[in-house]
């Protein structure tokens, strides 16, 4: 009889968006999952994946362990995350930029 070889998890990192996915009956926001492009992600209630509910709407990077149920839902236990800033907020004065082209008229 073959035994099934089972291939112990490794950890995996997701950019995504932190997203309400639950509810309570008070619409008190019970479950978060991570949006990426391609895949949605339940993150799984640790203490990491519970601190991710401060961070609603933002863009993070996670790194934890992906499994997939038999549904095909794909969960994530977070060993690790940081929130992402916005791109926004980056953007200083271009000092290359020519504001002043009446120069020209």
């Amino acid at each position: 009889m073959k035994t099934k070889k089972t291939v112990p998890p490794k950890e995996e990192s997701i950019v995504g968006y932190v997203v309400p996915s639950e509810w309570d009956s008070d619409d008190n926001v019970v479950a978060i999952s991570i949006c990426t492009d391609d895949e949605d992600y339940v993150v799984e209630l640790n203490k990491l994946g519970e601190e991710l509910f401060d961070f609603l709407d933002e863009d993070v990077e996670i790194t934890g362990i992906v499994r997939e149920d038999k549904d095909g839902t794909k969960r994530v236990r977070v060993t690790s995350y940081e929130v992402l800033e916005d791109a926004e907020e980056e953007y200083e004065d271009d000092e290359d930029y020519d504001y002043d082209n009446d120069d020209d008229k």
